[in-house]
């Protein structure tokens, strides 16, 4: 992944922390170090679908937003949104998102959500993964076989029969979505994609139980079955696991708020972002700021002294010290040192 370049700080190795942001230049409060570009993935929430701009991620206290479009099932605040977002979607995207949205409105009665499903079980080991995703590439490339050697009246009907295993399925919309906003970036830009989102992917076992992984894999499946053929390629479960690994360490919660707390809205990737390490004595604050982020000094910073905001939402200032470390080792998969309070 290509780091942020700046007058203002350098990215260079930190000791037990990977690589950090360190400040080349003495930094005033208030001063703006970094603005992010949008996301390289992103979701959503189902349950928003009709309250949250598509494009810049407004949000109006729950009332239903003036701008819909019910081909591809999502809203905007504005014509204007609207226009952006059909621009940088392209034909291909636009296409895939109408064939997601359809596929979802057949599916309205067994939607469920990843994200709720209880801890069955412990989290799946290294190799139950790698089996997990071995038999759902098997599946896609059967299928993906079927329909390079079929007529187009054939492939109509492998496609038919793919979905039917599709629909004996639980769906569930969030993890499809934000899968197919990052296969649409890959498919768009593959090689900066690939220097980007990759160097993300440090968790290679992030799933919470076996349902979980389950779900993920179905999505892939589900995807490959209902995805436009031109997008096909893109469709992989190495696209796919790059992005679920990603998430689990290196998201950013998109919340009603401009940072963190109010609704929870979804979540995205925000590579150059991710090289902000956490403190739970943070010198920087983040900002969303439409669909991008905006990091500002929330004091004096001196030259050489490291960047960091926190990874802890609103709704977690009033933890305990105890609290605050089990949290950031479930979620983020590190302890903070044992002298910070």
């Amino acid at each position: 992944m290509s780091p942020p370049i700046s007058g203002l700080f350098a990215v260079q190795d930190v000791v037990d922390a990977g690589r950090g942001v360190i400040a080349i230049s003495s930094l005033s409060q208030d001063t703006v170090v970094f603005k992010s570009e949008q996301p390289s993935a992103h979701v959503l929430f189902r349950q928003y679908r009709k309250e949250v701009c598509a494009r810049c991620f407004s949000y109006d206290r729950g009332r239903t937003l003036p701008i819909r479009d019910n081909a591809i099932g999502k809203v905007f605040c504005t014509r204007e949104c609207q226009s952006w977002w059909v621009e940088e979607q392209g034909r291909l995207g636009s296409e895939a998102w109408k064939q997601l949205h359809s596929f979802l409105q057949l599916k309205s009665k067994v939607i469920t959500n990843a994200h709720g499903l209880p801890m069955l079980a412990a989290k799946p080991t290294r190799d139950e993964v790698q089996a997990a995703w071995d038999e759902a590439e098997d599946r896609a490339g059967s299928m993906r076989r079927e329909l390079s050697s079929a007529s187009q009246f054939k492939a109509d009907k492998v496609l038919q029969r793919a979905l039917q295993q599709s629909w004996s399925q639980a769906v569930d919309p969030d993890i499809l979505s934000y899968l197919l906003s990052g296969i649409l970036e890959y498919a768009r830009h593959p090689e900066q994609w690939q220097t980007e989102v990759s160097d993300l992917a440090m968790d290679e076992t992030p799933y919470r139980s076996i349902p979980d992984l389950k779900a993920q894999c179905d999505s892939f499946l589900q995807l490959t079955a209902i995805t436009p053929v031109e997008l096909l390629p893109s469709v992989t479960p190495q696209v796919c696991q790059t992005l679920i690994n990603a998430a689990s360490h290196n998201s950013f919660g998109i919340h009603s708020g401009s940072e963190d707390g109010d609704e929870y809205l979804g979540y995205g990737l925000y590579p150059e972002a991710s090289y902000f390490n956490h403190s739970c004595r943070p010198n920087i604050a983040k900002r969303r700021v439409g669909s991008a982020w905006e990091f500002r000094a929330i004091r004096d910073i001196d030259i050489g002294e490291e960047c960091c905001i926190t990874y802890l939402g609103g709704d977690e200032k009033e933890l305990t010290v105890v609290e605050r470390r089990s949290r950031l080792k479930q979620f983020w998969g590190f302890e903070s040192p044992p002298d910070i309070h």
